[in-house]
Parts: C-alpha cells; sequence; structure tokens
C-alpha cells in the first residue's frame, strides 16, 4: 500500500495524493512548476520545490534548493529525510501530512491520484486558452493569477475602456455544485457592496460553460506577502491605519446585512498609500434567516476555512457564523501584522466542535513587546470566544481609545 500525502493547511486543503513506489524512476516532484506531478499553485514555492521517494518501504522527503526550503515536523531539512506516518510536511504556505493506508472515511476528501495530473492541466489549459478573446462583455488580456479551482485575468471593460479582474472557475470534476453555488451567491452579494475597502465587483454569473465573477481591478500586494517579505511586525501606526479600514469595510458590510467569513492577510490588497481593500467573496453571505437560511446550510456542509485565523464557530459551526466571526478575523489580522505570525497553529481541530474553542492565544508582548497593552487588550477581546465586540464598528471605537490611552 502506498502512502499518501493529505493538504491540511492552505489554498488545497482537502486534496490527497499518493506517492507510488520509485522503482528506478524519476522521484514525485512537489512544486507551482506545470511539470511537477503535485503541482500547488504557491508563490512561496519554488517550481521545483522537493521530491519524494518511496522506495520498499522506506518513504523520504528532499529538498530540491528551493528559496524557503522544506520543513518536517517544524525542522528546516537539508538532504533526504525519511518519513513517517502522521510527520507534518511544510512547504511555502502549505502544510501537508503522512497518512498511510487505510486513508479515514471521516472526512470528505478530493483524492487527487497522480494520475489525475493530466487532467489537472488540460482543465488549466482551458481556462488560459481564453486569453485573448471576448467574454461576457469583457476582453481577456493577461492571465495574472492560478489558484487551485480558478484562474484570473487582468481585462478591459471596453464599453467604460477600464480594467477589470476576471475570475474563472475551471473545469475540474472536484469542483462540486455547491462550490459553484456558493462562488455564485458570493458575487451576487458582494456586488451590493459599494465601500471604497471592498474590491468591487461588477457581475458574476455563467457565461457559456463557464462560471465567473468580474471585478475591480487592483494594483497592491496581499498583507499575507507584506509580512512574510519583510520578515518583521509592521509599525504599529501602519498595522492601525490598514484594521480600521478593514473594519470600516466589515461595518459597512453588516449594515447591508452580509457577513465576510474570509478576513484573513491573503485576502487583504494593501496599495499605494497603505490604502486597504478586502477582496476573496466566495464565502459571503447574508446575516438574516428566510430562505437563504436552508440554501446556505447545503452549501456550508464542506467549507474549509484557514483556521490560523478564523473564528471557533466559523470552523465548526460556519451556519450560525455572524458579524462577530469578521470581529475576530480582525483582530487575527491585527495580531499578524504586530506579530509577524499567526494567532493560532495552522492544524485543523480533529475535534471542531470542542477543540476550535480550545485554542489559546499567546500574549503578544511576548512576540512584540512594543505593543501597548491597551491594543493588547482590544486584540484579545476581538478573539474572545464569548466576549466579542458586538459590531466592527464598536471594535473600532475600542482601539481609538487603546490608541489615544498608549499616546499614538
Amino acid at each position: 500500500m502506498n502512502p499518501r500525502l493529505r493538504v491540511e493547511v492552505g489554498r488545497q486543503v482537502g486534496f490527497e495524493y499518493e506517492i507510488p513506489p520509485t522503482n528506478g524512476e524519476e522521484a514525485v516532484w512537489l512544486g507551482r512548476g506545470a511539470f511537477c506531478k503535485i503541482r500547488i499553485s504557491d508563490t512561496q514555492l519554488s517550481r521545483r520545490h522537493c521530491q519524494f521517494i518511496f522506495e520498499e518501504t522506506q518513504f523520504f522527503v528532499e529538498d530540491l534548493g528551493s528559496r524557503n526550503g522544506t520543513r518536517v515536523n517544524g525542522e528546516l531539512i537539508k538532504g533526504r529525510v525519511p518519513l513517517q506516518d502522521e510527520d507534518r510536511v511544510t512547504v511555502g504556505s502549505h502544510e501537508l501530512v503522512v497518512v498511510y493506508p487505510p486513508v479515514s472515511t471521516e472526512r470528505k476528501v478530493s483524492l487527487a491520484e497522480l494520475g489525475t495530473q493530466e487532467l489537472e492541466k488540460e482543465a488549466y489549459e482551458k481556462v488560459a486558452a481564453l486569453k485573448g478573446t471576448e467574454f461576457a462583455s469583457y476582453v481577456l488580456e493577461d492571465l495574472i493569477f492560478e489558484g487551485s479551482v480558478c484562474v484570473v485575468f487582468r481585462g478591459r471593460d471596453p464599453a467604460r475602456n477600464v480594467p477589470v479582474a476576471v475570475k474563472i472557475l475551471k473545469p475540474l470534476d472536484r469542483v462540486t455544485v455547491e462550490d459553484r453555488n456558493r462562488f455564485i451567491r458570493g458575487a451576487k452579494h458582494s456586488a451590493t457592496l459599494r465601500h471604497p475597502s471592498f474590491v468591487r465587483v461588477h457581475k458574476g454569473g455563467r457565461f457559456q460553460d463557464w462560471h465567473f465573477v468580474a471585478m475591480e481591478f487592483v494594483e497592491g500586494r496581499s498583507l499575507k506577502d507584506i509580512i512574510e517579505r519583510r520578515g518583521k511586525p509592521l509599525e504599529l501606526k501602519d498595522a492601525l491605519k490598514i484594521v480600521r479600514q478593514i473594519l470600516e469595510a466589515l461595518q459597512h458590510a453588516y449594515e447591508q446585512d452580509i457577513v465576510f467569513r474570509a478576513v484573513r492577510p491573503d485576502n487583504v490588497i494593501v496599495c499605494e498609500g497603505l490604502e486597504v481593500k478586502l477582496t476573496d467573496f466566495d464565502l459571503v453571505k447574508p446575516l438574516s434567516g428566510g430562505q437563504d437560511a436552508q440554501v446556505t446550510r447545503v452549501m456550508d456542509g464542506s467549507l474549509s476555512v484557514d483556521p490560523s485565523f478564523a473564528a471557533p464557530e466559523l470552523i465548526a459551526y460556519p451556519v450560525v457564523a455572524d458579524q462577530k466571526a469578521d470581529i475576530f478575523g480582525a483582530g487575527a489580522v491585527l495580531y499578524y501584522m504586530l506579530c509577524a505570525r499567526a494567532p493560532f497553529g495552522s492544524r485543523v481541530p480533529k475535534d471542531k466542535a470542542t477543540g476550535a474553542f480550545d485554542r489559546v492565544l499567546e500574549d503578544p508582548r511576548t512576540i512584540n513587546p512594543g505593543v501597548p497593552e491597551s491594543i493588547c487588550a482590544v486584540m484579545r477581546q476581538s478573539m474572545s470566544d464569548y466576549e466579542r465586540y458586538n459590531t466592527p464598528a464598536e471594535m473600532r471605537q475600542a482601539l481609538d481609545n487603546a490608541a489615544a490611552e498608549a499616546g499614538i
């Protein structure tokens, strides 16, 4: 029986890859290059990042001179390192766990056998072939991003002669009906948001056989990319400027009866002058019940979130998550900016219903002593399980008071 690698953290969470015996053949490469058998869209990965070797009963991983290195159980590796069941391999922003058969049937996972890599490549090439064509009243000019299930083009709206970003779902079997419906629902509700700190959604729906969302094109870098490149916390005044804009946007969403549910550093785009844009609307949903409640319950049954930044209820009970989950996300992002690390571990709790509520927040002052206690108190309350602020505006006011107390 062959070992597998299961992605537990990252955009491709839930995927599993089987590693066949090497038998003198080429090892299994992992990276972001199209020639890799395990291809992961992650800008932190090298094109050929590491390789996996399964010889008889021995399973190994070997770094291939990658830019950011490969870690096993948190330790940076050199040379070939043996792997055991439940060992954790960290590459870029993804974490994979070693699983020896039988694979657990308790989780609904998308099993990406190595034999299906050609299907992944074909799906990408079908979308990439749209470059230069007219698509739903837009002209697709350049392919600027490839995710695990989508491709983003820089396009142009000829009617207004302005650039747009067009996000298109790949034609993959693992993109379920629920995924497509959630994708379109997020676009539908996000189109009602009219705030300078939200990327504006122009339209979303189906064009021919494609599901797409057309959005405002934004020049900037994700907060995640900024912190990782910087390698240290942001200046306090800069972090406060960014989180205030996030809270203002979330308050606008709350007033429109909408919850964002995806407040995390990779969805915060920072533009010139530290102007902020929140993006990625796949998880947006209305706060109210009614007819949408049952639809949400169905579509959110397989919802995946990043436990490093997500509120416990968003991990355990995503259907009932409200604006307080967004407040938690804002506090987690502020923590990330001031500590240059996520507030919680990246491992999904095995018992979601209880484990998500048992996480312990490390005092930010032990990581960055320069953070005033008044600001730390706001972060702690914003990420409290049961004593969170009620609205983003309430957190914003508390943050302003704390900054004034600290003389900022």
